[in-house]
């Protein structure tokens, strides 16, 4: 039992982990992601987590709620992301250019899409 409990409590201390990323210590990146971090606010029943990686902005999803939004919602939050995600790479690194990604991934880590756009 007790092994049983000091699995459980490992397992949760990951999970906690998982959920709620540790501030930047990279200013850029911090707030790179302090500006596309609002998508969880507004589309609070549908994307659990806002994750950048260097051009990419991964955008975590709950995949049922995401399924249940009518199709135009769907896009709507996508374009949305992206525009986003461009303001804030761009004000992150001006006078650069780049291809930024929008990659929308479900809870596992599985893409469910992407899109590119120039900055």
């Amino acid at each position: 039992m007790l092994r049983t409990l000091g699995a459980l409590a490992a397992i949760g201390c990951v999970l906690a982990a998982c959920s709620s990323p540790a501030p930047h210590t990279n200013p850029v990146v911090a707030k790179e992601q302090a500006a596309v971090a609002p998508l969880k606010v507004k589309y609070k029943d549908v994307v659990t987590g806002v994750d950048v990686q260097g051009r990419t902005l991964i955008l975590y999803v709950e995949p049922n709620a995401m399924y249940s939004m009518d199709e135009d919602a769907q896009d709507a939050m996508y374009v949305d992301a992206l525009q986003r995600w461009k303001k804030a790479w761009a004000s992150a690194h001006p006078h650069e250019h780049a291809t930024v990604t929008l990659s929308v991934r479900d809870y596992f880590g599985r893409k469910i899409s992407a899109s590119t756009a120039k900055v």
